[in-house]
């Protein structure tokens, strides 16, 4: 942040979000994330929702706010604050999750947030084809990927954990179910699973472990000390945070075949369809090609700051700033 007051309002009912962490740090907002101790669960939202809300309206009732931002999903948030600032007259800006363009729940409640998606300064989202699809309900889209997050200092050698780092958080959309058999197939290789586990691991081999939940310092050295990460998603058109994180890191990656995630990796990772097979032989060629692989992602990761910097020019005057 800045020293002088905050440009905006960055609004999240998240308990957290790298994505908008950093976003909000890179804008110069000021970012909230309006949690609750309840579980994120169906039977939950009746309790969690009012409470949200009520906290949301005395953020959204400080002074001196000259842009506002949200987080989607949820789209009740999304309504809420797109109906502030259109009473005050303030920017918006919306930064569409791709799970807004998968999720049932979602799908079932989009006419609730298209008068603020249509009214917005800026939709934002991480690829092409989504920004096609906002266009298309008279939005004005934005293409965003994630800024490369800046990893702390003192990890020590890279590498040096000698193990496959699987990137999850046990969503509908993560192939999990495939880790167990490729860790069968490949018995010399030490796989962690992030995350906080969730089904039955008896079905686990030995060298198939999960981390539970790391704080921030801890995750950054996992992945650091990894000799490859592996993230994946059978959504097609979602650009995954732990991709972004191993090329802040230089570390080899594995992730899913979509095209969306060729075209931002290229030549600079190793992808996967949602098989054992497929899996097992990309991580492999992962581990093998380490060398490559670093060197590649050295290349990339410029280009990509760069290109990022060129799209955040693009919201910033379309909010209005100089």
């Amino acid at each position: 942040m800045s020293g002088a007051a905050p440009a905006g309002l960055f609004v999240s009912w998240a308990p957290f979000s790298r994505r908008t962490e950093t976003l909000a740090r890179l804008f110069d907002l000021d970012l909230r994330f309006v949690s609750t101790p309840w579980p994120k669960r169906p039977l939950t939202i009746p309790i969690k929702y009012p409470w949200q809300t009520a906290a949301t309206a005395r953020l959204l009732r400080g002074a001196g706010h000259r842009e506002l931002w949200v987080m989607d999903p949820p789209s009740p948030l999304v309504a809420m604050v797109g109906a502030t600032a259109h009473r005050r007259g303030l920017p918006l800006v919306v930064d569409m999750h791709t799970v807004t363009f998968y999720a049932r729940e979602w799908l079932l409640l989009r006419r609730l947030e298209l008068p603020a998606l249509r009214r917005a300064a800026a939709v934002l989202v991480t690829n092409e084809p989504l920004a096609q699809r906002v266009r298309a309900w008279g939005a004005r889209a934005f293409v965003l990927p994630d800024p490369l997050p800046q990893p702390p200092a003192g990890l020590g050698e890279p590498g040096a954990g000698g193990e496959v780092t699987v990137v999850a958080t046990y969503s509908k959309d993560e192939p999990l179910d495939l880790l167990p058999e490729v860790a069968r197939r490949l018995p010399d290789v030490h796989f962690a699973v992030t995350g906080a586990p969730h089904g039955d691991l008896s079905v686990w081999p030995r060298n198939l472990r999960p981390t539970g939940f790391l704080s921030d310092e801890a995750y950054w050295r996992q992945l650091h000390g990894s000799v490859a990460v592996v993230v994946l998603t059978t959504r097609p058109d979602t650009l995954l945070s732990g991709g972004y994180e191993a090329l802040a890191l230089g570390r080899p990656l594995v992730t899913s075949d979509h095209d969306v995630l060729r075209d931002y990796f290229g030549d600079a990772a190793v992808y996967a369809s949602a098989t054992t097979a497929s899996l097992r032989d990309a991580v492999v060629q992962a581990m093998g090609s380490a060398a490559t692989l670093g060197a590649r992602i050295a290349a990339l990761r410029p280009a990509r700051e760069m290109e990022w910097e060129r799209a955040a020019t693009e919201v910033r005057a379309a909010v209005g700033r100089r």
